[in-house]
């Protein structure tokens, strides 16, 4: 009886915790709903994701279907979910959908009220919405003041960032562009700025190795190191030397910009002015970036055969790239074998050193 009892206790709290609603989606932003929506006096919530979208599927399964986040968007919105590579490619140019999933609020006109990115706990999730179903919620205040004509400089570092949060990375870039023209060269190198240039979450967008930001840096990392010190602005002038190096045997930095000898002279020189450690080192890197830029693999091996027994533990991860370079077969550039061999020698990671090993197998299979 006690056992029977029990499992009723057991069966009755997992019934209470179970979750058995979810958010109820229209797949159509039509003139039609948002006709309804208006009429209702209700705001368009709208998922935009794909079917290949890891984060959308965590969000579909783990967060719609909580019975507290399915009951207020059932009663608050008209939802929408809309599979941005068929029934809402067209809306990606005029929302400016940048990564996936994007959720939106909209008003009734179709009017973009609110936006916010990425896959993130219900409690996340309920909190951004919450804060988008305030009529004074950043995004629309910021869109409005932006449109309005506002330019002071206070405002525009905030909206480049917002912008760039929101996956609206074209226009973030432009605004950006804008605002550094509008700053004067003491006024690039103050803290406030140094987002524009540094290691951060806006890297990849405003300052990555091809950037006129990270050229302008390392023009004037004198200046920068005045105000952020230097092992600050050396270590990020380390890192996008490094880059340009592996993005080049990579093969994805000429698939950014095309091969231009004025560019890797810049590089040399920037190199040079700088009282970088390894500088000599970084000067190496250059020259392996520029033979491949030249398509030369015979000079890439050749200038590592050379040099890669005297580089940094980090300046020696640059064989990493050559592998991606040459194939992981030595049947095609015997000499690889001579660059594996001299990694092996010096080298303290493993591996780096277990890479080296395989492709020197492949020369006697």
């Amino acid at each position: 009886m006690k056992q029977v009892f029990g499992f009723l206790l057991l069966a009755l709290a997992a019934g209470a915790t179970a979750q058995n609603r979810q958010i109820i989606f229209e797949h159509d932003l039509s003139p039609q709903l948002l006709a309804q929506a208006k009429q209702q006096n209700k705001l368009v919530f709208v998922d935009c994701y794909t079917v290949w979208c890891g984060p959308c599927q965590g969000m579909a399964k783990t967060v719609f279907t909580q019975d507290s986040v399915a009951d207020f968007f059932n009663t608050k919105f008209v939802n929408v979910k809309l599979d941005m590579e068929k029934e809402g490619k067209d809306k990606m140019e005029k929302y400016k959908i940048g990564a996936f999933p994007s959720f939106l609020l909209l008003d009734g006109d179709g009017h973009l009220l609110y936006k916010f990115v990425g896959g993130m706990s219900s409690g996340e999730f309920m909190a951004r919405i919450r804060e988008g179903i305030n009529p004074k919620n950043k995004v629309a205040v910021y869109n409005q003041l932006y449109a309005e004509g506002n330019r002071s400089k206070d405002f525009l570092r905030e909206y480049i960032k917002l912008k760039i949060n929101m996956m609206e990375t074209k226009e973030g870039k432009q605004i950006a562009a804008d605002y550094f023209d509008m700053l004067t060269p003491e006024e690039r190198t103050q803290p406030e700025n140094w987002y524009l240039f540094g290691d951060n979450r806006y890297t990849l967008y405003l300052s990555d190795y091809y950037t006129r930001n990270a050229g302008y840096l390392a023009d004037n990392w004198r200046a920068f190191a005045a105000v952020k010190g230097k092992d600050t602005v050396e270590a990020r002038l380390t890192q996008i030397f490094r880059k340009i190096a592996n993005y080049s045997l990579e093969g994805y930095y000429f698939k950014q910009l095309a091969y231009n000898p004025a560019d890797f002279n810049r590089y040399r020189r920037q190199v040079r002015s700088t009282e970088l450690a390894d500088k000599d080192q970084l000067m190496v890197l250059m020259d392996v970036a520029e033979a491949a830029g030249q398509k030369d693999t015979a000079k890439v091996t050749t200038l590592l055969i050379q040099h890669i027994g005297g580089l940094s533990a980090d300046n020696q991860k640059i064989f990493l790239a050559y592998m991606h370079l040459v194939g992981f077969s030595a049947r095609r550039f015997p000499q690889a074998v001579e660059v594996a061999e001299q990694v092996i020698k010096v080298s303290k990671n493993e591996s780096i050193i277990q890479l080296a090993k395989s492709l020197q197998k492949t020369a006697h299979s």
